[in-house]
This record gives C-alpha cells, sequence and structure tokens, in this order.
C-alpha cells in the first residue's frame, strides 16, 4: 500500500512541480499605456464622438473642429495651385519656341535669358502653390482628434461648442489608455533579479484566470532599500481584451 502511494505521489510530481517551486510575487496591475492628446491647432468644437468608459479602436474620431474655414482655404490653394501649373506649362511652351528661334538666330541671348527667368518665376510660383495646399490641407488634418491605439477613453475635458486653444496654459485634453495590453508591476530582491536573468516562464495570475506574460523588464536602478536589501521593480506585459482596472492585485508567477 505504501508502495503504491509513493508510485502515485511520484507520478503527479511532474504536473504539480512547476507550481510547487514557482516564485510569486505580489503585484499592481497598471495600464500599459496611458496619454493625453490634444489639439494641435486652434478652433471650435464641432462634435464630440467619446466619452469617457467607452472603449475607440485605433483611428476611431474622437473630437473634430469646425472646418468650413479650413475647407475654403483647401478649395482655394487647390486652385491657386491649378492656375500655377497652367501658367508654368505656358511658360515652358513660350521657351521651347523661343529656344527655337534662338537657334535659328533670331532671337539674341539677352531674349532668352530674360524668358527663361520668367520661366523660373512661374515654377517658384507652382512650388509655393503645392506647399501652401500641403500646409492648409495638414491644418485640415489636424482638426479631427483620432485615437493612436485600441484604447480605453478615462477623461476628457472636450465640450461641444467649446473654443479651445493649442497653446493655452492648460490646454483642453483627453486621456487615453491602450486597451488590450496591462501591465502587472512588482517589487523584487536581488536574488530574484538574478534568478530572473534565466529567461523562465512568467504568468499573471488574477483572481481565476492565468495570462502569458508577453513581455517583461527588470528596472536597472533599485527603488527602494528594504531591510532584506535593495528592491527592483519588475514589470510583466500581459494582453486581455477585458477591462482590467488599474490598482488591481494580482500574482506573477516565475517557473524556473
Amino acid at each position: 500500500m505504501k508502495n503504491r502511494f509513493r508510485i502515485l505521489l511520484l507520478g503527479l510530481l511532474p504536473l504539480t512541480a512547476g507550481t510547487l517551486f514557482a516564485d510569486t510575487f505580489d503585484a499592481i496591475v497598471d495600464w500599459n499605456r496611458r496619454v493625453e492628446v490634444g489639439f494641435g491647432m486652434s478652433g471650435q468644437v464641432k462634435a464630440v464622438e467619446v466619452r469617457p468608459g467607452d472603449a475607440v479602436a485605433a483611428g476611431a474620431v474622437l473630437v473634430s473642429l469646425d472646418t468650413v474655414l479650413l475647407e475654403i482655404a483647401v478649395n482655394k490653394a487647390l486652385n491657386t495651385k491649378a492656375i500655377s501649373e497652367a501658367e508654368m506649362e505656358r511658360q515652358l511652351a513660350v521657351l521651347e519656341r523661343e529656344q527655337t528661334l534662338y537657334d535659328e538666330g533670331a532671337l539674341s541671348a539677352v531674349q532668352l535669358e530674360q524668358v527663361e527667368l520668367d520661366l523660373s518665376r512661374t515654377e517658384f510660383a507652382f512650388n509655393d502653390a503645392q506647399l501652401e495646399h500641403r500646409r492648409v490641407g495638414h491644418l485640415l488634418e489636424l482638426a479631427t482628434l483620432a485615437a493612436p491605439f485600441d484604447a480605453w477613453v478615462v477623461d476628457s475635458d472636450f465640450m461641444l461648442g467649446q473654443f479651445v486653444h493649442h497653446q493655452a496654459d492648460s490646454p483642453v485634453l483627453m486621456t487615453l489608455a491602450e486597451r488590450g495590453r496591462y501591465v502587472a508591476e512588482a517589487e523584487i530582491d536581488g536574488a530574484a533579479v538574478e534568478r530572473l536573468t534565466r529567461n523562465p516562464d512568467i504568468k499573471i495570475r488574477l483572481g481565476d484566470k492565468t495570462f502569458e506574460a508577453a513581455q517583461s523588464r527588470i528596472g536597472l536602478e533599485p527603488i527602494a532599500d528594504g531591510n532584506e536589501g535593495q528592491r527592483y521593480l519588475l514589470s510583466v506585459q500581459f494582453e486581455t481584451d477585458d477591462l482590467i482596472r488599474p490598482g488591481t492585485s494580482c500574482t506573477v508567477l516565475v517557473v524556473p
């Protein structure tokens, strides 16, 4: 009977060894990325598409400014660009004609140089028109605030109809946190740092769920000096579509 019980224990040992000999560290969940976004130009808020607590996809429109004047400027720049291009092409045709006359001896070098100078002026005017069209087009893009990545809307100061000034001392901002990836942070001692340099298997246990580590790193500098020596910050990234609030307790398991 004793032999049978010993054999049973030996059979179970490989299945439980990873758990029995795993290092565990108490950790706290935090956002992986948390950013404040705002406009790079001033204007009046035309639409607010999201509110705190919403989940947004990368590229989704968050807030937009009134763009009537910008659209007029874009159309005006486009017309100027078209006129400048036509004038440049007309002046190029004149140069080709004058070049033929010069080759035939019917036009002086001074007259040809004047035609070439006129062409250069039209080329510069066309280039300026292109740059102006790009400039106002960029401003039109800046009038729309979009999500830089999949995110949760944490907070927002935007209100419909308000005027935002991007160079104000306290600009109007929206706070976003990355959605789908979190970081578990734990304090570890020097001995644990040494064990983690061997690239062990790391998991995060949160309630009855366990997540695989996507990436981990250990701070290069100590964050505290405790009774047992220096402590370092272990940061472990993991992925889940669930909303996990920052400050939630979890456990980091390190299986050698």
